[in-house]
Order: C-alpha cells, then sequence, then structure tokens
C-alpha cells in the first residue's frame, strides 16, 4: 500500500524494534534471536559487530528458532518445529538434529515456546501455551504429572518466548513482546511493578523515540520559493550608502598621509619603539 514503510529483508534489523523470536542467557551472557539474526548483550547495551547471521555462528542451525536452551553439560539446545539441535559452543554435535519426541513420552510434539534450565534442581522446564513441562537432566526423562497448567507460577503470562535464571538474586525472568516479568524463585510469585519494557531495561533503548511513529515517507521534490519585500527599495539605498562609505574613507586616507609628512618619520619611529618594549 502507499506510504507504508517498505520491507528489507536483508537489512540488519534495529533491536530496539523488539519482535524477537526468542532470547535466553548462554555462558552467561544475553543471546537474543530475531529471524535469521541474533544479538550478544552485554551491560545493558549490544556487543560491537551485531546483529550477526544465525548461520555464520552455529553453521547448520535453521533461522526462526522457537526457543534455546544451555543444559547441565553447559550445550545449547535449540528448537525448532518439531526438531531440536545441540551445540558444543559453535560446533554442531553428531547425529543432530533430531525429532523432539527423544526428550520422552509426554513432551509436546512440536514448536516448543520457552525452555530454561533450573541449576538448583537440575530440571528443565518447558512452557508452551498455558501448561508447562519437566526435564529431568540427569535422568534423561519427563517427570510424571506434567504437563501442569502456567498459572502455578503466578503471574507469568500464557505463551513466554523465553526465560532465563538469575541464580545468585533468586529470580527468573520470562520475556514476551516487549515486556518481560520478574518470578521470586522463593515466593513462587512475579514481583508487584511488572511486566516492564525488556527493550529498555535490559537493550538500553529510549522508547520515547518509536522508529515507527517518527517514520515518514520521502517526500517528492518541491520547488521553495522565497518571497522578497521592498526588493527595489533595498537595492537603491545600497547603491547611495557605499559610495558615501568609500568616498569617507579616502578624505581619511589624504588627512593621515599629510599628518604624516608635516610631522616627520622620526617621531612616529621612536614611537613605535616604545610601543613595541611595552609588550614585549
Amino acid at each position: 500500500m502507499s506510504g507504508d514503510k517498505p520491507a528489507h529483508p536483508n537489512a540488519k534489523p534495529n533491536i530496539c524494534d523488539g519482535g524477537f523470536n526468542t532470547l535466553a542467557i548462554l555462558r552467561r551472557e544475553m543471546f537474543v534471536f530475531k529471524d535469521q539474526w541474533f544479538w550478544r548483550v552485554r551491560d545493558n547495551a549490544v556487543m560491537p559487530g551485531y546483529p550477526m547471521q544465525i548461520a555464520y555462528f552455529w553453521r547448520g542451525l535453521p533461522p526462526k528458532i522457537d526457543a534455546v536452551y544451555e543444559n547441565s553439560e553447559g550445550k545449547f539446545v535449540f528448537f525448532k518445529g518439531n526438531r531440536f539441535w545441540v551445540f558444543k559452543d559453535t560446533t554442531l554435535q553428531p547425529t543432530y538434529p533430531q525429532d523432539i519426541s527423544m526428550f520422552g513420552s509426554g513432551m509436546p510434539t512440536q514448536s516448543i515456546e520457552t525452555a530454561v534450565w533450573w541449576e538448583d534442581v537440575a530440571k528443565t522446564y518447558f512452557f508452551k501455551g498455558d501448561r508447562y513441562w519437566r526435564y529431568n537432566e540427569e535422568m534423561r526423562t519427563m517427570d510424571p504429572g506434567y504437563p501442569k497448567p502456567i498459572t502455578v507460577w503466578k503471574g507469568v503470562p500464557d505463551s513466554p518466548q523465553g526465560a532465563f535464571v538469575d541464580k545468585a538474586n533468586g529470580f527468573t525472568y520470562f520475556y514476551k513482546g516487549k515486556e518481560y516479568w520478574k518470578f521470586n524463585n522463593q515466593k513462587l510469585r512475579v514481583e508487584p511493578g511488572y511486566p516492564r519494557s525488556i527493550l529498555k531495561d535490559f537493550m538500553g533503548c529510549d522508547e520515547s523515540q518509536d522508529p515507527e511513529r517518527d517514520w515518514r515517507p520521502p517526500e517528492e521534490d518541491v520547488d521553495i520559493v522565497i518571497k522578497l519585500d521592498n526588493t527595489a527599495g533595498t537595492v537603491k539605498a545600497v547603491a547611495i550608502v557605499i559610495p558615501c562609505i568609500l568616498a569617507l574613507c579616502l578624505l581619511v586616507l589624504v588627512y593621515t598621509i599629510f599628518q604624516f609628512k608635516r610631522m616627520g618619520t622620526s617621531r612616529h619611529i621612536l614611537y613605535c619603539k616604545r610601543s613595541m618594549q611595552e609588550w614585549v
């Protein structure tokens, strides 16, 4: 439609536009994924050189992933559709990708929306829609009695798009849309005052500058006409004043030369020498 902002699928996205597929903490850094791109975020700012294409960093991993987490072995587990990929750092492990059913019976058949590992209990939690599942990393089996309703996590919205644990402070952060929820792991509920903007608090974005709101379609060439009032009168005045000023300057010059000759040069040279001595 005419006037719409043009789409550039190969252009690097701006992290402050939001719309991420998922995010997670990997190697104690925040990784944010969107389409075929990802950012590394540290100290409330995007690291230099990002976004980077997913395929350049994790070869073999498709774009638009659903979820990712770092498991108990320090490996990265990515989900998309009904398959999952396991990487050791940037190296795809043999035999992957595999079907999501390898996690055991009871696991959702596809499209996991969030995965987060709780180190304290050695459990991985999977979220999808209004339910969640618990996976035993040591036994490599799904825990019985799941799925359970997400309402157990009081205040966490349905279909979260990402999560990560702040073990030191006892919180789990859930992401969805452009917001995040801070979940108290001891009280088992979301802290008061949430959700908050994840773009502002974690990416350092200035939300007062909305790129969609400020953008305007390019305008056509416009002829600029400057209207001058009383142009003729102004030109006439300038034509009279300038010759008068020149004539006055000429008279001053003639008078100065006349005085110089009458008084002699030696006195003026002496004055200049004294003036220089005062400034040196």
